[in-house]
């Protein structure tokens, strides 16, 4: 089976399941790649989950992190995280917040077939949990699968109109492993060489409870390099 048609199979499978959802949360996210030297940039992400489409907060996350590029198709970065989640719709009270500090490792490996990309995410987090309760301590494994197909043209370019899909699995060494899945399917533009948007729907399932939320993400890649002057 071709990629493309791969591609195709599973956007109709995700919208079929999208139809039959009730009303969605929102997910916005803002993603920051700031490049600043031939093997370094910096991550910094915001984002902002909500229980329905209005303004009801859910969670609110803030990442950044240092990456190091061993070359166009490999990348690690480590970084810190801090998150804020509320267990109920009706407010966001700092009281009854559940508050994480996260510090976390990643590496991303990205290849292509053609006009198909494709990118393999691993991370590890450490997580100090304050609830209103109790304190823990937990770690987590992510590995994250993504398929990224240009519409317009062989590659991620401006003007072009791309198509985006993700699994990702959260594995935790507890008695129960499993920690939650997110199935993501998206279409994106990029605006130029460092701005592109994308809107798309959102999958999570936590134990045998599944979630979904309309997603927006803004990413912005700046390039502060100087240029190199020829000789």
């Amino acid at each position: 089976m071709l990629p493309s048609f791969k591609f195709v199979v599973v956007c109709f499978l995700f919208t079929t399941q999208v139809l039959l959802a009730k009303e969605p949360g929102n997910w916005t996210m803002f993603l920051n790649q700031t490049r600043i030297h031939s093997n370094w940039s910096l991550h910094s992400e915001f984002q902002y989950r909500s229980f329905s489409l209005a303004p009801t907060t859910e969670q609110v996350l803030l990442r950044v992190g240092l990456n190091y590029h061993f070359d166009p198709s490999l990348l690690f970065t480590a970084g810190y995280a801090r998150i804020a989640t509320s267990s109920t719709s009706d407010n966001f009270n700092y009281e009854d917040l559940t508050q994480e500090d996260r510090i976390w490792q990643q590496i991303l490996l990205k290849s292509n077939l053609n006009r198909v990309f494709f990118e393999h995410r691993y991370r590890f987090e450490q997580r100090w949990i304050s609830k209103p309760t109790n304190n823990e301590f937990k770690t987590r494994l992510r590995y994250l699968f993504r398929v990224t197909v240009p519409f317009n043209s062989k590659q991620i370019e401006p003007g072009v109109v791309f198509g985006s899909f993700y699994n990702e699995v959260f594995i935790q060494p507890d008695k129960v492993p499993f920690d939650r899945n997110r199935a993501y399917l998206a279409a994106g533009y990029q605006f130029n060489k460092v701005l592109s948007l994308q809107a798309g729907y959102l999958i999570q399932t936590v134990g045998n409870q599944s979630k979904q939320y309309a997603q927006l993400l803004l990413n912005y890649t700046p390039d502060l390099r100087k240029p190199e002057i020829k000789q």
